[in-house]
């Protein structure tokens, strides 16, 4: 990536998180890219051609909690709260036409 592009390429991420950049932090923000961008280089060149697909970097297991049936409310004394109800549900004014 040139300086130019680089330049514009800053210019344009900063427009849209609505950032305003001095010349030293476009400066300093290239240059995080071009290290970023070297090292998915690095990982992109890393075989893992015998390493099984994982969903997570670690160890991750569920806890979960009996499920126990409780008190409830009656529908009706839910749906008091509401302002607007149709058939036992809550209504909602429409959001897009």
């Amino acid at each position: 990536m040139t300086n130019s592009n680089s330049n514009d390429y800053i210019k344009y991420i900063a427009g849209l998180a609505k950032l305003s950049l001095n010349d030293n932090e476009m400066l300093s923000l290239a240059n995080d890219m071009q290290d970023i961008i070297g090292l998915m280089d690095t990982i992109k060149d890393i075989d893992t051609n015998n390493i099984d697909a994982t969903e997570h970097i670690s160890r991750v297991t569920n806890n979960l909690r009996e499920d126990i049936q409780g008190n409830s409310f009656s529908t009706e004394k839910i749906l008091s709260n509401s302002k607007h109800t149709i058939d036992y549900c809550f209504a909602t004014p429409k959001m897009i036409e």
